[in-house]
Order: structure tokens, then sequence, then C-alpha cells
């Protein structure tokens, strides 16, 4: 009990949680990435600024010294973070603001030239500072400009927009999160419908289908296309199964006719007319042998083996053998219309076995005649075998061809047709040769059916 709450908590959260953990790391790294990005951003854009307003201020004092106006006291921007220095050459404080009057000179030395640096201490105030250094012409030589700025306000800025990533970063997180786990699940919930509907089919009833969302997504297609998968499967067991009892009927009739046949020969063996007896009997065998060996083609062609089709298959020459095979009858009559020679790639096996059960559908639908006929067209050799009984519906042309399939009128038609499988190993041989198998009325408007099979040549062809 406990291993099955454990399972079904697991299908039920182990895509939904690796979902929503892959995307709250994606959108933690990307809004991390992004933040710290746009803190250095305003860090480096406040700094800027400072800078060029020390530089502005910078250039009035050196525009004062140059004009000899530059008082003892300078009077600064209002701001007590804002400091003056103006020194000599031995960098003695000349002249200076109010708030850094009789201190020491801001840099504890003259820099190496011009330029913009941070400091950690100056004469007043706490924190570091942005010092602006520039050269300036005075009565008694060379001088240097200070101009110095309090960090903190940017250090404030900068500190607001941390304290609110670090803040507003868990927040979105937690509704990321949130968001993503019931989309994730409102995605999933068709899913697990489909799994415990799908558990519930098994091979004694496939006439379950699988709940098909209303959304038109991917999972919604999947689920159409598992239920006509389920259809197909269904439709597969349904012929298999009268197939099943079709085969059935097949081995019974001739078993209990070879039954009958031997016990009346075993009772009376001295009677007279044991050879058609013996005749009767290995009639009865061949057609039981016929069909199981149709059912074991029928096995054969579901293998994964491949077919060796690698040799060259004189295919005039089998129709000619086909049209000696079907002679052999008493009815109907067999005609050549055109005959071509041509060489398909192939088992010759198989394609003999082609032409039999093509030529023995015809012979056993045909009400007079049927017509054989080969020619080379367009690369590929094209027989056809013709009959002029009551022809095949269009309806059913596709599905005279599918395993274990026989036409209402072909039942009805004849007792001792076959299981219904002759087609469809005519069509597997064709499909296994690359060619095609289709049926078409005949040409001159009569009824009947004509089955058109074309099939590659051989590359080692002759038209002899």
């Amino acid at each position: 009990m406990q291993r099955s709450r454990a399972e079904t908590t697991r299908r039920r959260f182990g895509i939904r949680l690796r979902v929503v953990l892959t995307a709250t790391v994606v959108v933690a790294a990307a809004l991390g990435i992004s933040g710290v990005s746009l803190v250095l951003l305003l860090q480096q854009s406040l700094v800027s600024s400072l800078d060029a307003g020390l530089e502005a201020r910078s250039e009035d004092i050196t525009a004062l010294a140059a004009a000899g106006s530059l008082p003892s006291t300078i009077s600064n921007t209002g701001e007590e973070s804002s400091l003056i220095q103006v020194v000599d050459s031995s960098n003695t404080v000349i002249a200076a603001t109010n708030n850094v009057q009789g201190q020491e000179p801001i840099l504890a030395s003259p820099p190496a030239g011009p330029g913009i640096q941070s400091v950690d201490q100056v004469p007043v105030g706490n924190g570091q500072f942005r010092v602006s250094a520039d050269t300036v012409q005075l009565p008694g030589g060379k001088g240097w400009v200070y101009v110095a700025a309090s960090l903190s306000q940017v250090d404030s800025a900068v500190g607001n927009l941390t304290m609110l990533f670090a803040v507003g970063l868990p927040l979105v997180l937690l509704v990321v999160v949130g968001a993503l786990w019931r989309a994730v699940g409102q995605v999933l919930h068709p899913v697990e419908a489909i799994r415990l509907r799908a558990s519930t089919i098994g091979g004694a009833d496939l006439s379950q289908r699988v709940p098909v969302p209303s959304s038109s997504d991917e999972i919604a297609s999947l689920a159409t296309t598992m239920n006509e998968m389920l259809e197909r499967l269904e439709s597969a067991s349904r012929r298999q199964g009268q197939f099943l009892g079709d085969a059935s009927h097949e081995l019974r009739s001739p078993l209990a006719a070879l039954r009958t046949q031997v016990d009346v020969a075993v009772a009376h063996p001295e009677a007279p007319g044991s050879a058609d007896v013996l005749a009767r009997v290995q009639e009865q065998v061949a057609r039981m042998s016929t069909l199981i060996d149709d059912l074991l083609f029928l096995a054969r062609s579901t293998e994964a083996a491949p077919h060796d089709l690698t040799g060259v298959v004189d295919l005039d020459e089998l129709l000619i053998a086909e049209l000696h095979r079907l002679r052999e009858h008493d009815a109907p009559a067999v005609e050549l219309l055109w005959v071509q020679a041509a060489r398909v790639r192939g088992s010759e096996r198989d394609i003999a076995r082609l032409l039999r059960n093509l030529g023995d559908n015809a012979r056993e639908h045909a009400e007079s005649t049927v017509t054989l006929g080969l020619a080379v067209t367009e690369g590929s050799a094209e027989f056809t075998v013709q009959d002029d009984g009551a022809g095949i519906p269009v309806q059913d042309r596709e599905r005279v061809f599918e395993r274990f399939t026989r036409l209402d009128e072909a039942r009805t038609r004849t007792t001792h047709g076959g299981a219904g499988v002759g087609l469809a190993i005519a069509r597997q041989i064709v499909e296994d040769h690359g060619g095609t198998i289709a049926i078409t009325d005949r040409a001159d408007g009569a009824t009947g059916a004509v089955f058109v099979v074309r099939l590659p040549l051989s590359p080692v062809q002759g038209t002899g």
C-alpha cells in the first residue's frame, strides 16, 4: 500500500517537480544576472555623473585662478560633503572651502597627473570620496585644484536597489513557482487521465478509448493517436478472431471428410472404390496443406528477418508456367493477351506464389475466361490478371487485400474457397519486392476484375 502511494506520488510530482525546479533555477539565474547588471550599471552611472560635476567645478576654480580672482575662502556648493582645495607646488593649501579651512590637503602628495580617483580618508566626512585633481597656474607657479565629493549618496542608492532585489527576488520566485506548479499540473492532468484509462485496457476488451482533452495541443494529438492505435489493434484483433474461426472451419471440413472416408475404408477394406477414396483423401490433404502454407507465410511475413530478394527472376517464364497450370483445369478458359520478356529482382518462389494466388482467385470468380498479360513500361514490369466474373465493388477494392478478409459474395459463390488470405499474401509479396498492386475495371467495359501488378525491373534486364 505504501509502495503504491509512493509510486503515485512519484508519477504525479516527478515531471511536474522537475519542470518547476528547472524553470525556477532558470528564472532565478536570469533575475540574478539582471539584478547584478542593473546594480552595476546604476553605480557606474551615478559615479560618472558625480565625476562630471567634479570636473565642472574644477574648471570653474581653474578659471578663477587664471583670472587672478581666486579668494582664500572658496564658496562651496552648499553641501558639506563637497570639498575644494587649491594647493601650490609644495602641496600647501592656499585656498579652500569653509568645511576644510585649516585642514591638511585632501591628497597627501600631488598626483602624477590630472585625473579622478577614489580615496578612503579625507579631512572631513566619513566613507569613500571621489577626488578630482587638476593643474592650475598660480602667481607663484604651478599648483593643483582638488575637488572632492562623498560617495555616500551613490552607496545609498546602490544599497537601496540591492535591498529591493534581495527582497523582491524571493517574492518573484514564489510567484513563479506557484504559477508554474499550477500550470504544469493543469497540463499533466489529461496525461494522468490517459494513463489511468490506458491501464484498464486489456486484450480482452479493446473497445475502450482514452479521453481526448478539449485543448488542441500535443497531448490532444497524443490521445488521438493512441485512440487510432487502439482502433487498429481492435480491428486487427477482430480480423484475427474472424480468421481463426474461418481457418478452424476450413480445417474442420476436410478433417471431417478425411475421418469419414478413412473410417469407411478401414471398416470395409475389401469394398470396391478404394482408389476413389484415396483420391478424395489426397484432395483434402492438398487443400489442408495449401491452407497451412498460407498461414506459415503470413506468420513469417510479420517477422523482422529480411527476405532474400537478391535473385534475378524471369517474370515472363513464370507467367507462361502459370498459364499452363491454369489450363490444366477444364474451366474457365485461359488466354494470353500479350507477353514481353521481363526480369525483376527478387524471390522466384514468392513471385511464383504471387502469380498462383492471383490466378486461382481469377479462376475461382471467372464466368468463362481468365486473361493474363505482361508488358514492360517506364522501368517496371506490369502484369495483369483479368477475369469476367461479377467484379469487385470500388469500396471493397482495398479491403480485399487485408488479411483474413472474404467478401460475402465470395462466401456464397463457392463452398471450397480459401480462408481469405490469398490476396493478402499477394500484396505482401508485391510490397516486399518494392512494387504496387491495384484492382481496376476491365478496359472493354464488361464485368469483371483486373489485378494490375507493377514490379521494378532488375538492373540486369534483357528484352530478347
